[in-house]
């Protein structure tokens, strides 16, 4: 019995004690004492800081904008205070929840919860669920249905700088527009001009999606920076912003420039890019954030309806119609690079394609059309004629210099009957898309400009096939515009194989192997046309040549590269 008594003595005074530890509650709280609200001015009393969030006074040391969830140190509303009006309180329920700093690999979000104004993404590992951040909702709240930071419709389209990033509200959520080169603008809403380190230009943010006539309006009105003096770029301007997609790039050949605006103008070197959908070919760009078409001033010559424009997603130049929908990047300026211009056939620029030149109002100083002359510059357009070419005055003409191309000859070497100049034979067997790089890079006899040879010139150096020499009864061609796989007919009107023949004497070279040409399938573009030499299976395996056509991506071949 007695020990019944003291019992319940302690049971009695343990509930006292409790009584009398929880009698002040946070609601009779004095404004500005620990735990109590936060005076009117965010300010609580001395030795105190306001936790504006929670709108309470806490202790200094317990406070910190930047704690994350998972620090066992940091101050926690409810877990310390349990008391407190926690109604409009972004905090989880499990005080016990396990948060991690970063989401591994392969990992399926559960569910969704805000904290402390962050999104956490929910996981499960063996049972047990883990938290992870995932984004700072730094524009709007944590949407506690949701668990994720949005915008309501009000702010649908509107744009907000943070950092080195430009956010829109977009279906009712902030995501990323842009990264800001050179840093957001946040007095603007917008990225801060960026200057290429190699043409000297600089940038404007990117606008939303627009037709061409909107784009150049746009630049006219717009003012960023603390310029007002922006304009829609020239499709040779618009060019230096690719990056790492040969044929398209500043200087490269593509013949679409602002002195060649026809779709004359067009060559297979303005398509040469794979699809990139994980990014941009743009130096400002490093992922895909936007729109595919960025648009240039230039219009198409001859075609009031079309204007010249990049694609992003290929580096490709392309005639756009001018109500397509593309993105506009404003340049300003008149003192930066621009490409040389009227370099001569057979000749080559020395030593730079673009230079630095101002608009004085009439023309470009100094001035843009190349002249030739021995002495390289990086101050003016020069150019110089290409090994085995001179200049007359007026044009580079064949100095007769080169050897004739045969089975012996040191390469490059002419081909006096065509008139083409042939490089050595690749020393690999690769793709198409290799092999057009190999063309492009080709340093063979410096300064000599390398081409991938169409098949029409490839077929120049087929000897004793009157079917597949050029000229011959085989269709394919690309000068005639016949590169369909049904254009071909009969097999054998595009081949010739003897038992008594050896492979040698049916090529140039004596060459025995499958060589790519430029020209692509017209009914399947992912094969492409060429030259094969060697054992053909066709009544018999005899030595022989063919035009065929192989899979660009995954058959493997030689090139020979050509100098027109």
């Amino acid at each position: 019995m007695r020990k019944i008594m003291i019992y319940i003595f302690a049971v009695q005074a343990l509930l006292v004690m409790m009584v009398s530890c929880g009698g002040n509650s946070g609601s009779d709280r004095k404004q500005g004492e620990i735990y109590g609200e936060c005076f009117k001015n965010n300010t609580c009393n001395e030795g105190l800081i306001c936790d504006t969030e929670h709108n309470i006074c806490v202790r200094d040391e317990d406070y910190s904008d930047d704690t994350e969830p998972d620090d066992d140190e940091a101050y926690d509303a409810e877990a310390d205070l349990e008391d407190v009006d926690s109604e409009n309180v972004d905090e989880p329920e499990e005080d016990d929840a396990i948060y991690e700093e970063t989401l591994p690999k392969d990992v399926f979000c559960r569910d969704y919860k805000c904290r402390k104004g962050k999104s956490y993404c929910g996981y499960k590992d063996g049972g047990e669920m883990i938290w992870v951040k995932i984004e700072n909702c730094a524009f709007s709240e944590c949407i506690a249905s949701t668990g994720k930071c949005g915008c309501d419709s009000s702010e649908e389209g509107e744009i907000h700088c943070e950092s080195d990033k430009l956010r829109i509200c977009s279906n009712g959520k902030w995501q990323i527009r842009e990264q800001c080169k050179a840093g957001c603008d946040s007095a603007a809403d917008s990225c801060k001009p960026w200057e290429d380190p190699d043409s000297g230009m600089e940038w404007s943010s990117e606008s939303n999606a627009m037709v061409w006539e909107d784009a150049v309006d746009y630049c006219d009105k717009l003012s960023e920076g603390g310029y007002s003096d922006w304009r829609l770029p020239s499709i040779s301007e618009a060019r230096t912003l690719i990056n790492a997609c040969h044929g398209t790039r500043t200087g490269d050949r593509c013949g679409v420039t602002d002195s060649c605006l026809s779709t004359d103008c067009l060559n297979y070197n303005c398509n040469l890019c794979e699809l990139k959908s994980d990014g941009y070919y743009s130096k400002i760009d490093s992922n895909h954030t936007s729109w595919n078409l960025l648009w240039s001033a230039s219009e198409v010559s001859g075609r009031e309806a079309s204007a010249w424009g990049i694609e992003l997603y290929t580096g490709s130049i392309a005639e756009k119609v001018k109500n397509e929908y593309g993105v506009a990047r404003c340049v300003r300026g008149d003192n930066h690079r621009q490409l040389c211009e009227g370099l001569p056939e057979h000749a080559f620029w020395n030593s730079v394609s673009n230079i630095f030149s101002t608009w004085d109002g009439s023309s470009w100083q100094p001035s843009l059309t190349g002249v030739y002359n021995e002495t390289s510059s990086k101050k003016e357009c020069r150019f110089k004629c290409i090994p085995g070419y001179k200049w007359n005055g007026y044009k580079c003409i064949a100095s007769n210099d080169l050897p004739e191309c045969s089975p012996e000859s040191p390469t490059p070497c002419k081909d006096y009957s065509s008139g083409l100049v042939w490089s050595s034979r690749s020393s690999e067997k690769i793709n198409w898309r290799d092999a057009v790089d190999y063309c492009f890079r080709h340093s063979e006899n410096a300064g000599r400009a390398w081409f991938i040879p169409t098949i029409d010139e490839l077929r120049t150096l087929v000897k004793k096939c009157p079917k597949a020499e050029y000229g011959g009864i085989c269709a394919i061609s690309e000068e005639k515009g016949v590169l369909s796989v049904y254009d071909v007919g009969d097999r054998e009107s595009c081949m010739c194989n003897n038992k008594d023949s050896e492979y040698s004497e049916y090529n140039t070279f004596g060459d025995s192997s499958w060589f790519w040409s430029s020209s692509v399938r017209s009914d399947n573009p992912d094969y492409a046309w060429g030259v094969f030499t060697g054992y053909i299976s066709y009544g018999g395996s005899y030595s022989g040549v063919e035009i065929m056509n192989s899979v660009k991506t995954y058959d493997r071949g030689n090139v020979r590269c050509v100098a027109r």
